[in-house]
């Protein structure tokens, strides 16, 4: 899962924080075949407090690599746990077959995708639940090199339905701890569905949230603040799905 802010840092694999970009009005009347620029949240539905920015596909893409050329030279422990989604995902993503969102505020990014490009939610899964619950990453090139990542995943209700093959919804909590000693925390909603569109095709809805700018404040995982109420977050979960099932 990763998650693009324009001009803003990337909240990385290292984070597991997805997509976003530019919102789309739905077109037509007949609900079984609203198009893809229809599922995304609507304008009217954007959360007080954040405003649509523009970005692109091509946006979203380039940020993935980025964070994933970045995640090849970062030791994870345990090994098995380091995120394998996204490099099988972002390939697939094109101006024709993806439709993002993304939207701001003073302290988080809210961005959906929703793309025909089915994303392996199981490897979600292995990535940040069981013994992969809790992931050290250690990069050793870059920025971040000598830093400690300690990251916590919390699985939170997932949607369900008919419509819903498969859904994986966590909270991920990140402690940095710098090579100069300095820590920063950082905190993030974030969702993956596959969904069964009323003629019978699957797509998948990324929705979530993330902190934009990480605090720099010591903190246990216990004590860091989600970037959304989870109550509100997974209503908006549950309202992306109900678009995509038509």
């Amino acid at each position: 899962m990763s998650i693009i802010a324009p001009r803003r840092p990337i909240l990385s694999v290292l984070a597991l924080a997805a997509g976003a970009a530019t919102l789309l009005s739905a077109c037509g009347t007949d609900e079984a075949e609203r198009p893809l620029t229809g599922l995304v949240i609507p304008a009217a539905s954007i959360p007080g407090g954040y405003t649509v920015v523009p970005a692109q596909v091509d946006d979203l893409v380039a940020g993935n690599r980025e964070t994933l050329e970045q995640a090849s030279s970062v030791e994870f422990t345990p090994a098995q746990c380091a995120p394998t989604a996204d490099a099988a995902f972002t390939p697939q993503l094109t101006d024709t077959n993806t439709v993002l969102l993304v939207a701001q505020s003073e302290e988080a990014t809210l961005s959906e995708v929703v793309s025909t490009a089915r994303r392996d939610v199981d490897a979600d899964r292995r990535a940040t639940t069981g013994m992969c619950r809790v992931v050290t990453a250690a990069p050793s090139t870059g920025s971040l090199a000598g830093a400690r990542i300690v990251t916590t995943t919390s699985e939170l209700p997932a949607p369900g339905g008919d419509a819903v093959e498969q859904a994986l919804v966590v909270r991920s909590d990140s402690v940095t701890t710098l090579a100069g000693g300095g820590v920063r925390v950082r905190s993030a909603l974030l969702s993956n569905v596959l969904v069964r569109r009323p003629g019978g095709e699957i797509v998948t809805v990324q929705l979530n949230v993330g902190s934009s700018d990480p605090s720099v404040q010591a903190a246990a995982p216990e004590q860091i603040s989600p970037p959304m109420p989870e109550d509100e977050y997974l209503g908006l979960v549950d309202e992306a799905v109900q678009r995509a099932a038509g």
